[in-house]
């Protein structure tokens, strides 16, 4: 290795020498220019270099195969949240009363553990009762209010 050759061009780099060729120069030749030694010594640097590649080709498969089917292990071996761990998530209806207000019921019935902040909760209870942002609610409206409960009710 001497010759700054790699381990696997070693047999095509030796006949390129032993025959006096480079690709460089068979490159800036056209192939009818070549005389009938150039020629066959040039099907022959594609033949060496053939097999080279088909010799490596299952080597690089294999390697492929391998990363591959570690990539779906490391997918699929991630532990599985299930809601019985973080609690079940219940609906409950609740009847407005006066001085009642989307706020005061999210203090009551939040869980910060499933939801960021309050805004994200208040957006939910918003898109499950069908209320904007400018919607007033009215004492004996009935709204359903999602929580959070680590007992499983049937």
């Amino acid at each position: 290795m001497e010759d700054g050759s790699k381990g696997g061009c070693n047999e095509v780099r030796t006949y390129q020498r032993i025959h006096g060729l480079n690709d460089r120069k068979l490159r800036s030749q056209k192939i009818h220019e070549l005389n009938d030694g150039e020629l066959r010594s040039y099907r022959r640097m594609i033949l060496l270099r053939r097999a080279r590649r088909s010799k490596a080709m299952p080597f690089l498969l294999g390697i492929w195969a391998a990363l591959c089917l570690l990539l779906v292990c490391l997918l699929f071996a991630n532990p599985v949240r299930t809601s019985a761990s973080d609690g079940f998530k219940y609906y409950t209806s609740v009847t407005i009363e006066a001085g009642d207000t989307l706020w005061s019921l999210a203090d009551d019935y939040i869980d910060y553990g499933h939801y960021r902040n309050k805004a994200v909760y208040l957006a939910e209870i918003r898109s499950i009762n069908h209320l904007d942002e400018h919607s007033i609610i009215t004492p004996g409206q009935l709204l359903i209010i999602p929580y959070y409960s680590n007992v499983f009710l049937r």
